[in-house]
């Protein structure tokens, strides 16, 4: 969604702030996880090794462009709250007049009217979304979640002007207003790409899993902003008109995660849209190419198997040819790289002999101690 926003011409900084944070924060759990899971073969480098040169690369892309910890700590909401607030801006020129005091009591007037129009929204809409059925139609009744999480936004961003120029240097609560915010945006842009390619497959499991945690995060950060907002009352009001029956959203089930995992590690359409741009080499040695072909081929012999298992038969010379095929490549693609020596046939040279010694001390040097 966000590249269409620049094919549009537009150049909308908070947007690019919340991309460039999530997409490298996404990046750094992808690849953590993928070291957990390849184990061994990710430390030892070597040309088998596809995962170490995007881990040493990981903090670059985190701290680059502005670090992560400043962009959601200060960029995202503190520029967002300016640029996006309907009045606030015209406050904030007008004070800068010196001299305009009409101009400051009407956008005053009219940042307290957006905020009572937000408080009836929080309401109206958190009563709407009780009656929003989630089953036929998914994409609406997410919709309609992401429309009541936005009013909560809203109101929580009316409140959170009341800390005035503090609000800048309460890093905490700018954090959470960036995670709220960040999490509405990536709640509509799987909403649009599951809109653009909802003829696929398997895809709405995977926007439910999305959608389910993307609205858990929300509600985690308003919470958060509400349980530590520092004027007192405000905190405890916010979170009785946003949240008056408590904790909503949950976490992803277990059925949720394994669904969406069969998706994305088997061949299916969800796979195939997923991965259609990803650069795979057309080199039979590359570890890559091996496992992208594994995939097909393995799960193909797992099916034999089974079969052969179920019927309490042996597989046939085809069903042989492909189970041997497929464990001669899962034998290949777990192996690790290995190198006879160290250095070459020069692993003993006079380079690796040490330069310092370590004697025993002196009584001069034991007594100073």
């Amino acid at each position: 969604m966000f590249n269409a926003v620049l094919a549009n011409g537009e150049k909308p900084p908070v947007l690019s702030a919340i991309m460039k944070h999530e997409c490298t924060e996404l990046g750094r759990v992808a690849t953590l996880e993928g070291m957990d899971v390849v184990g061994g073969a990710g430390i030892s480098r070597g040309p088998m090794n596809y995962l170490a040169s995007a881990y040493v690369n990981t903090p670059v892309s985190i701290t680059v462009e502005g670090a992560n910890a400043l962009t959601r700590s200060l960029i995202i909401f503190g520029q967002g709250l300016t640029r996006s607030h309907p009045h606030l801006l015209h406050l904030i020129q007008a004070i800068q007049k010196g001299d305009d005091m009409d101009g400051f009591n009407e956008h005053l007037s009219l940042i307290i009217r957006h905020a009572a129009t937000n408080l009836g929204r929080c309401v109206t809409r958190g009563l709407a979304v009780q009656l929003t059925p989630k089953s036929g139609d998914l994409p609406g009744y997410y919709e309609a979640q992401l429309g009541r999480l936005t009013a909560n936004f809203a109101l929580c961003a009316d409140v959170g002007l009341t800390l005035g120029g503090g609000l800048k240097t309460a890093e905490f609560l700018s954090g959470r207003y960036a995670d709220a915010l960040s999490n509405l945006y990536m709640g509509y842009a799987c909403l649009w790409y599951y809109d653009k390619h909802k003829h696929v497959q398997g895809l709405e499991a995977v926007l439910d899993m999305a959608m389910t945690q993307h609205c858990y995060r929300i509600q985690e950060a308003l919470l958060g902003l509400a349980a530590n907002f520092p004027i007192p009352l405000l905190g405890p009001l916010m979170r009785a008109v946003t949240f008056p029956r408590g904790r909503e959203y949950h976490v992803p089930r277990d059925k949720q995660r394994a669904e969406v995992a069969r998706l994305l590690t088997t061949p299916t359409e969800v796979r195939a849209l997923l991965t259609q741009n990803v650069f795979v080499s057309k080199s039979e040695t590359d570890r890559v190419n091996q496992i992208s072909r594994a995939v097909a081929l393995a799960c193909q012999a797992d099916g034999y198997l089974a079969a052969c298992r179920r019927a309490k038969r042996k597989p046939t010379a085809e069903e042989q040819r492909v189970i041997d095929e497929a464990e001669a490549l899962r034998e290949l693609i777990i192996q690790v790289d290995a190198f006879e020596t160290l250095g070459g046939s020069n692993h003993r040279a006079k380079w690796m002999d040490a330069t310092w010694t370590v004697g025993p001390l002196d009584k001069a040097a034991a007594s100073a101690h």
